[in-house]
């Protein structure tokens, strides 16, 4: 560690050996939307399998672990890769409406090709995780939509 003045520990991961997610500092734009929602979508876009510690941070939020995929079927799983830096989950739920969940680095969850956010929308995710960075907290954005198909059939 030569040369290195100050370490900043941050969210316990060096303190602890255990990374946590606060759900008390959860920001929210969109209507309707809680802390216990946003974590419920985060952990559906989640894999414990391979022992990621963001996705076991968060799927270890739930009260069982098993709510994550409880009364969905899974339609496809995209998981994380260092391009991406996003995991996404296409789901059906039990009315058989689809449904879209991302999350991940903000700059690639909120990017104008997943999600259309208005400019007022993104300067405002933007402040917020500069106020995380200046407290030394990293963000990770997570997004949800339903899925409605359109299609276009010939009437002759």
């Amino acid at each position: 560690m030569a040369g290195m003045d100050v370490l900043c520990p941050k969210t316990g991961t060096l303190t602890l050996n255990k990374l946590s997610v606060d759900k008390n500092l959860v920001e929210f734009f969109a209507k309707g939307v809680d802390a216990d929602s946003v974590v419920l979508m985060a952990a559906r876009a989640s894999r414990t399998e391979n022992q990621d510690a963001i996705d076991i941070a968060i799927v270890w939020m739930l009260a069982d672990p098993k709510e994550a995929r409880a009364g969905i079927q899974e339609v496809h799983f995209l998981p994380f890769n260092l391009t991406d830096k996003r995991t996404a989950l296409t789901y059906i739920d039990g009315d058989g409406k689809m449904h879209r969940v991302r999350k991940g680095a903000p700059e690639q969850v909120n990017s104008p090709h997943n999600l259309l956010v208005c400019s007022f929308t993104e300067r405002r995710v933007h402040a917020v995780i500069d106020k995380f960075a200046e407290r030394g907290l990293r963000s990770l954005a997570v997004a949800y939509q339903v899925i409605v198909l359109l299609f276009s059939l010939p009437i002759s």
